[in-house]
């Protein structure tokens, strides 16, 4: 996969979110995002909008446009200013292609943004740090800054920067020739996607590319195929899905042997405005002659590779030229010229082995890392899960209490009940016996002295006063009866 694509994939993007501005400052758009509440969300969009303006206005605006901005960030006192400030330069270098000098100002960015704890800041620098590695051919620092960038990513939680930074470190692997590790990652890369819920569709069509470069890289066809398929087939175009196709559909001709085929499809894209031809297609143009046995094409287009300054910092592409320059070299019996490209070639691939080998320290040190990230992650799950159960102890313990509480409060209630009704009707049998049958027993006797009597109005005369009170008492206790029943 070519540096070019990843920059671009990258710059995209990263803008994905953000909406088209024009080459002027939108300051509507910007004091939106600056009024935003949420610190890391504002932090975030304002990253992106960033990102996003100094890769669409045109370089001569660069300088007005940087102190526009810089002057909104001091206007409304935006947090971490002066890294936001140094992030603005940089990206005004990387337009400038003043890889070096943005390097420079990245890491003072970076150092502020630190301290800030600002981590989508520092994603954003670390990523952009890793691309100026990768240009310059530091393979080592690049895969150690997008992993820095993925730590920021996992920090901020966010899968979408997760997928970018799988899909960069799978870039990096691909290019030193480590295609098992490289389809890791842009496997990791597709299942986040998937698991997720992220429906990007550059991103998509960027990941089928990536993997049918890899397949074809490792000389698998069917898989190679399938994906060529799948990129024909799509109907959601990007900026760069036509030249997917295309590239991926003369890979098919190379695995297949169809050298004459291949060479006409590429000389046919040179000159198709729509596709954007590169120095991958050179490399891949230089092979189909030499496997066609046309030599002389294929050492021109050598030839014209080597001259490119953006090779030297890539042993193993500078390997795979210099070795096929020897095999023509020694099929014309050039055996001096032989012998000076292969020495060039075993140069290259002893430069290359000891990048593979501080790559394989550095890819050690990253499994340690995720490793000891997934124990974390772990023993944290674990710690939720036994604080979720020790909760749920405590729930159950308090609930039966509450249960037993409940039970005996009932219990007692009945029991006091129970005696409450008993005394109750003690007092009213108490009363019943006492009170009632003695003022009934009255009326009865005072009755039955009228009855015996000779003068019965006389004796009623006389007991008048006598019996209406002993019915008054008997009244009286009866309502007591009564009463003490409503309770």
């Amino acid at each position: 996969m070519l540096k070019i694509i990843c920059l671009c994939l990258f710059f995209c993007c990263f803008s994905i979110c953000a909406t088209a501005v024009e080459p002027t400052v939108k300051q509507d758009s910007l004091l939106t995002i600056l009024h935003i509440s949420n610190p890391q969300t504002r932090e975030k969009k304002l990253v992106l909008y960033l990102r996003y303006y100094f890769d669409n206005i045109s370089e001569s605006r660069l300088n007005v446009a940087k102190a526009e901005i810089n002057k909104l960030m001091q206007q409304y006192q935006v947090e971490d200013s002066i890294a936001i400030g140094y992030f603005v330069e940089t990206l005004c270098l990387m337009r400038l292609r003043h890889y070096r000098e943005a390097e420079k100002v990245l890491i003072q960015t970076i150092a502020l943004a630190d301290k800030n704890e600002d981590s989508c800041l520092l994603y954003a620098c670390f990523t952009h740090l890793g691309f100026i590695q990768t240009y310059y051919g530091n393979m080592i620092e690049a895969i150690s800054s997008f992993w820095m960038a993925k730590k920021q990513a996992d920090l901020l939680d966010d899968a979408y920067m997760q997928v970018i930074i799988d899909i960069n470190i799978s870039d990096i692997y691909y290019k030193i020739n480590l295609y098992s590790q490289s389809l890791f990652y842009i496997n990791q890369a597709q299942s986040l996607m998937v698991s997720h819920h992220i429906i990007v569709p550059m991103i998509k069509n960027a990941i089928n590319n990536n993997k049918a470069e890899i397949y074809f890289r490792m000389g698998n066809t069917d898989s190679l195929k399938k994906y060529n398929q799948v990129l024909n087939a799509t109907k959601i175009g990007t900026y760069r899905l036509y030249s997917y196709q295309k590239r991926t559909n003369y890979y098919v001709d190379l695995l297949q042997h169809n050298y004459p085929k291949a060479i006409s499809g590429l000389q046919q894209l040179r000159k198709d405005t729509l596709y954007r031809f590169d120095s991958t297609d050179e490399q891949n143009l230089a092979d189909a002659y030499f496997m066609a046995g046309r030599s002389d094409s294929a050492k021109v287009v050598i030839s014209r590779q080597l001259a490119d300054e953006a090779q030297n910092n890539h042993p193993e592409i500078r390997l795979r030229l210099y070795e096929m320059l020897g095999l023509v070299a020694e099929k014309d019996r050039d055996d001096r010229q032989a012998v000076l490209s292969f020495k060039m070639a075993l140069q290259q691939a002893k430069e290359q082995i000891g990048r593979l080998t501080r790559v394989d320290t550095i890819s050690s040190q990253i499994k340690i890392d995720e490793m000891q990230g997934a124990y974390i992650q772990k023993a944290e799950s674990y710690k939720r899960e036994r604080l979720w159960l020790i909760f749920t102890v405590i729930v159950t313990v308090l609930s039966l209490i509450l249960v037993a509480l409940l039970y005996r409060n009932i219990k007692r209630k009945r029991y006091y009940e129970q005696i409450f009704f008993t005394a109750r009707q003690e007092e009213l049998a108490f009363i019943n016996s006492h009170e009632v049958r003695r003022h009934l027993s009255n009326i009865l006797g005072i009755i039955d002295t009228i009855k015996q009597s000779d003068d019965k109005h006389k004796a009623y005369i006389e007991v008048e006063d006598h019996l209406l009170n002993a019915v008054d008492n008997l009244d009286t206790a009866i309502k007591n009866i009564s009463a003490k029943l409503e309770v």
